[in-house]
């Protein structure tokens, strides 16, 4: 009788944590991570309407930034340096030619 006594409590513990761990909370799924909002990739160069005029495209970025630092007599300076260059006529030296040009404008007197 005893060892069915034991038996019986082992039985019956058994039960218990089989009852308790039912009862016991569910763990919360983890919880999603934040939506990290979507940047777009940087634009990759493209060797086609890359400036083809390493000079036109050196110049207009140096008169541009010495405008962006408040350097508008060298700036002036370098626009005025960078009027003979030219370029070869793709549609990135195009487009420089005319920043070149917005920025001699910006240099002339006002009258």
């Amino acid at each position: 009788m005893a060892g069915m006594t034991h038996r019986l409590k082992l039985l019956l513990l058994a039960a218990l944590a089989c009852s308790i761990s039912a009862c016991s909370p569910k763990p919360k799924p983890p919880a999603e991570p934040a939506s990290i909002p979507a940047v777009p990739a940087a634009p990759k160069p493209n060797p086609n309407g890359a400036a083809t005029t390493p000079q036109l495209q050196q110049a207009v970025e140096t008169a541009a930034d010495l405008f962006n630092r408040g350097e508008n007599d060298l700036a002036c300076e370098q626009v005025k340096r960078a009027s003979g260059v030219k370029g070869s006529g793709s549609p990135a030296d195009l487009e420089l030619s005319q920043r070149l040009e917005r920025f001699r404008q910006a240099c002339e007197p006002s009258e």
